[in-house]
């Protein structure tokens, strides 16, 4: 069994991208997605993560989108979010961490501080991971209806969005 977490990187910036996959590689399975609707899009596929760093400012779909997204699902609402930013106002850094984000590094960042952010916080989750298989299994949804409900205008667009592109 490989214990290595999975992390979901979000970032634009492929630069950005390269130095955290450069830093974190050896530690973590790494996933990056170059935009917020490529993020939401392998969440509601039904990826998992066992910790999401992304940038706050993304086109189309946010990091703080992205947050609400996760924060409002039944599956996937416990998943730590730490937003990478260069917003200079203690305003945006508020309104982050009221809507769900578990941590806020500005830009431009140290990596290492990055890294040891991300096992902070997943040695403080780490036990609500190690569940039974029995456990694990009370969690899942049943096939016949859905796990989330398009309770948001952030999720009802997405979801159009996939729907066409999967109908063309």
């Amino acid at each position: 069994m490989n214990s290595k977490y999975h992390l979901l990187i979000v970032d634009e910036n492929p630069y950005v991208a390269d130095i955290l996959i450069q830093t974190l590689k050896a530690d973590f399975h790494i996933t990056v997605a170059n935009t917020g609707h490529d993020a939401a899009r392998l969440l509601i596929q039904g990826n998992r993560f066992d910790c999401v760093l992304t940038e706050l400012n993304l086109s189309v779909f946010s990091g703080l989108e992205l947050t609400k997204l996760i924060r409002m699902s039944k599956l996937i609402f416990q998943t730590p979010i730490i937003v990478l930013s260069n917003a200079p106002d203690s305003n945006t850094r508020i309104e982050c961490l009221e809507q769900g984000v578990d941590s806020y590094i500005s830009k431009p960042f140290n990596p290492l501080e990055v890294k040891a952010k991300i096992h902070a916080i997943l040695r403080r989750t780490a036990p609500a991971k190690e569940e039974s298989p029995e456990q694990k299994s009370s969690h899942l949804p049943s096939e016949d209806k859905p796990s989330w409900q398009p309770k948001s205008r952030i999720l009802s667009m997405l979801l159009r969005g996939y729907l066409v592109a999967q109908s063309a």
